[in-house]
């Protein structure tokens, strides 16, 4: 029996000194609603329509809204720094867009498309993101 609480101490002792996901927070010190999206490339790319509600059934636009939306004078925890640092980006330069929530609820498509209203973009290596011990904020200082 001691043998196997030992076992099953060092299993869960391992277990807590995996590698673990790091979390970044994304400070909102604005008046409205923000959408962060990210992208390894660039944030001009197609995909980011694939978030506007015209594309999206309405509950999957509320799952989108209740996952990625972080309100006016809030922050928002975001735990998938290595997920999107994953092998399909070519360097560790991450873009993260911030678009404006109304953006999304009140431009058609079309409109969203010829105005691409982006907010500002930020373009982040893992050594800003330590300097910046793990926090970003909108608007930037």
């Amino acid at each position: 029996m001691n043998k196997l609480l030992f076992y099953l101490f060092c299993f869960t002792f391992l277990l807590s000194c995996r590698d673990k996901t790091t979390d970044f927070v994304i400070v909102n010190n604005s008046d409205y609603d923000i959408i962060p999206v990210h992208n390894g490339v660039s944030l001009y790319v197609d995909s980011i329509y694939d978030y506007h509600p015209e594309i999206q059934s309405k509950s999957e636009y509320k799952r989108i809204i209740n996952v990625g939306c972080i309100q006016s004078h809030s922050s928002k925890s975001i735990d998938r720094w290595n997920d999107m640092m994953s092998d399909y980006f070519k360097d560790d330069t991450l873009y993260i867009g911030i678009f404006s929530r109304l953006d999304f609820d009140t431009l058609s498509l079309s409109d969203f498309k010829k105005k691409y209203p982006i907010k500002h973009e930020f373009k982040v290596t893992l050594q800003d993101m330590i300097d910046m011990e793990w926090t970003l904020v909108y608007p930037p200082e």
